[in-house]
């Protein structure tokens, strides 16, 4: 007797559809270590959204030969709708195909209620050892008891009214739901060019073939469902479904293979490799969540789904990705470094606290973190196609199996090998980190980290500063406390965040740098978490874009203007001072309504956007680090804050994402450098005519945007005309 767990999968099909689903029973031989909550699944399907809700009801025993019938069951459902034939059934039905490895058994097959208990239906599962003697000779208190003559002879209605048979004139496979009383080979069939014929008269003129039943009622068929990837059916759908997949059957043309068996249990399966593929992801998370991530954040009950959705690349073509965690991640990482960076090299000015920074936030470092905990195994980097999933005991030579051992001796059973690029490890670290943040805050955040291997410890280390000045002599000191509503306990740090490196005075012995270093973090990080927070159903990918719109030096630089901060930076360059005053006399010609998005096509002085990161982190140094003050302090400059209402995607990045989607030629820009001025040339081939345009200004990137701008608009105005 062989033992197993026995999970009962609730379908609910929540889209209308003339074929019901039916549950099914999922018998492995080791008990899912898996919460609850993740054992519910939404899955997006071919017309709409499937529930899947598990239940563990128990144990099974079944003997020798229920397992191998199981197996032949399952096989030759999946076989048919992966074929959408039935002509090699007989050959995949061998012996040697079924396989015999206990260790990666399972069995899926239809469920029934007996009154309040699921169990086996295993009248639908013995319908793949039908032959027409053992029919005949079990038929017995048969209601029907009306015989109907089929290619192999003469069989009960009871026999094929719920059968898959196929008909040998032409290969083809179909699942029969019932008698189409009305309609037999004097018929009259409708042709596609509107003509008509009965189908005696088209089956002889077709196929060649002359009905000798005209009077027996037909058969209502179906063609073979499709076992679709219904993860992207809304991306890409090469194969659409005739338009009416029903068909009527002469009786005399048809062989049952299988009976009984409803067009409902071959519906059902269609999901399956879809559900099981999404189980065995949660059982993956799950597995990374209980090797490794408890060992570290034990009190932080992170839900499966999030951990998954943090090992999903956007390659997958889910409905959900780790971009968005990553975005998260990713600006926490940078928040927490340059933090502990800060406070433990007091005296060491930007540029060196930036490359101590990369050492720890780079793609190499995080990818060579991740290897070292084995994280690469984990990602899941390929979108799922049906045709790759692997039938359960099929011992078939393209489906070659490696075991493997685990660091906590559990075996694993592995198909193949992959190459992963260094950036996507590191986003996936970026992504975990993200998952135990928006989980279990920051405590649980760090803990992770120290689990990677980045150690970060916020104590609250005591800034010895040298500087000593009297703030009143350089800075209106209450006329930035009434603009940042903050009081500060050390003025002179207004000071420092306002001096830029060209004021050369004793009595200030450094420029806002260090400053800018740290409250760019802490504004990337805070501006980050409420947008997370606020817009908890993003799309993925939206985050980023909402991010990328926010968090940058031309968003600083026009609410350094607004607040008139530049003004007051103490500077002693004559080539600034002429940049800042041309860029405010052309701020006129911009609303200031706005502090965000992509609009302006003229580059402001870093300065501007830099103050703007060293108020922030003066006000994060003398409230004792408290990045609540600091939001409650800078978020009034940034207002009104883009929403996703207001979100406009980056020229560069909705020119590439046109290109992609119309399937355009993006030709690699054009760059070149001269007098202090850089010139970019974007060209795009569209539908054999060149759109192209130059832009020439002193920043590169903004050359790019104001380039690729301008192709968008001849891009778009040609597809209207």
């Amino acid at each position: 007797m062989t033992k197993y767990y026995c999970y009962l999968m609730e379908l609910k099909q929540n889209f209308d559809y003339e074929v019901p689903v039916q549950n099914i029973m999922l018998l492995v031989r080791n008990q899912f270590d898996m919460d609850e909550k993740s054992m519910n699944i939404e899955l997006e399907v071919d017309r709409g959204t499937l529930t899947v809700n598990m239940k563990y009801i128990g144990l099974k025993c079944l003997n020798s030969d229920q397992v191998i019938l199981c197996r032949r069951f399952q096989l030759a459902v999946f076989q048919v709708l992966m074929d959408r034939k039935a002509e090699k059934l007989a050959e995949v039905l061998c012996d040697h195909t079924l396989g015999n490895n206990s260790e990666i058994d399972y069995l899926l097959l239809p469920s029934n209620y007996v009154g309040q208990s699921p169990l086996i239906d295993w009248l639908s599962v013995t319908s793949v050892t039908f032959s027409y003697e053992k029919a005949c000779k079990n038929h017995v208190n048969c209601n029907a008891d009306i015989l109907i003559q089929i290619k192999s002879g003469l069989v009960c209605t009871c026999m094929i009214q719920n059968s898959l048979v196929t008909t040998p004139h032409n290969g083809h496979a179909y699942i029969i739901s019932g008698l189409l009383t009305n309609i037999n080979a004097n018929s009259l069939l409708r042709l596609s060019d509107g003509r008509l014929m009965t189908y005696k008269e088209y089956y002889e003129k077709r196929h060649g073939i002359n009905l000798c039943y005209s009077q027996v009622s037909f058969l209502a068929g179906r063609q073979i469902f499709r076992v679709q990837n219904h993860i992207q059916r809304r991306r890409k759908q090469k194969e659409r479904e005739s338009s009416n997949p029903f068909v009527e059957l002469p009786p005399e043309l048809c062989c049952v293979v299988m009976s009984p068996i409803s067009i409902s249990t071959f519906y059902s399966f269609t999901f399956l490799p879809l559900i099981m593929h999404r189980l065995e992801s949660l059982l993956l998370a799950t597995s990374l969540k209980k090797m490794h991530l408890n060992h570290c954040v034990q009190n932080v009950a992170i839900p499966t789904m999030k951990v998954l959705e943090a090992i999903t690349t956007k390659k997958c073509l889910e409905n959900f990705h780790l971009e968005s965690l990553e975005t998260l991640g990713d600006s926490f990482l940078k928040y927490a470094v340059c933090q502990q960076l800060f406070k433990k090299y007091q005296n060491h000015h930007e540029g060196l606290l930036s490359i101590r920074k990369e050492k720890f936030i780079s793609n190499t470092a995080l990818s060579m973190l991740g290897c070292d905990k084995k994280l690469p195994g984990f990602i899941r980097d390929e979108p799922f196609d049906p045709k790759d999933w692997m039938i359960p005991g099929y011992n078939c030579g393209s489906y070659s199996l490696n075991e493997e051992t685990l660091c906590n001796a559990k075996k694993i059973y592995v198909r193949g090998t992959r190459k992963l690029k260094f950036k996507k490890v590191a986003d996936v670290v970026e992504a975990l980190i993200g998952a135990y943040l928006s989980t279990g805050g920051e405590a649980a955040g760090l803990l992770f980290l120290d689990w990677i291997g980045i150690s970060i410890n916020f104590t609250n280390i005591p800034y010895e500063r040298h500087f000593k000045v009297r703030a009143e002599k350089f800075v209106n000191v209450q006329h930035f406390e009434s603009l940042l509503h903050y009081s500060f306990q050390d003025p002179s740090l207004l000071v420092e965040a306002l001096t830029h490196g060209s004021y050369m005075l004793a009595e200030i012995p450094g420029c806002y740098q260090r400053l800018e270093f740290l409250g760019d973090s802490v504004l990337d990080y805070l501006i980050t978490l409420h947008l997370y927070n606020k817009y908890p159903g993003l799309t993925p990918g939206l985050l980023t874009d909402l991010r990328s719109a926010s968090v940058n030096n031309n968003c600083y630089a026009l609410s350094a203007v607004k607040a008139g901060f530049h003004k007051h930076i103490l500077q002693s360059s004559q080539k600034l001072y002429k940049e800042i005053k041309e860029t405010v006399e052309s701020f006129q010609e911009l609303s200031l309504e706005y502090t965000f998005g992509w609009e302006s096509e003229k580059s402001f002085p870093k300065v501007l956007g830099d103050v703007m990161e060293s108020l922030a982190g003066a006000i994060f140094v003398d409230s004792g680090y408290n990045k609540e003050i600091v939001f409650q302090s800078i978020r009034p400059l940034l207002e009104p804050m883009i929403t996703p209402e207001t979100l406009k995607v980056h020229p560069v990045k909705e020119l590439y994402e046109l290109c992609q989607k119309q399937h355009y030629e993006l030709r690699t820009p054009i760059v070149s450098h001269e007098d202090g001025m850089s010139s970019i040339t974007i060209e795009v081939e569209a539908n054999g005519k060149v759109f192209k345009h130059t832009s020439t200004v002193c920043d590169k990137k903004m050359a790019k945007k104001v380039a690729s701008k301008e192709v968008l608009k001849s891009l778009k105005g040609a597809s209207c005309s």
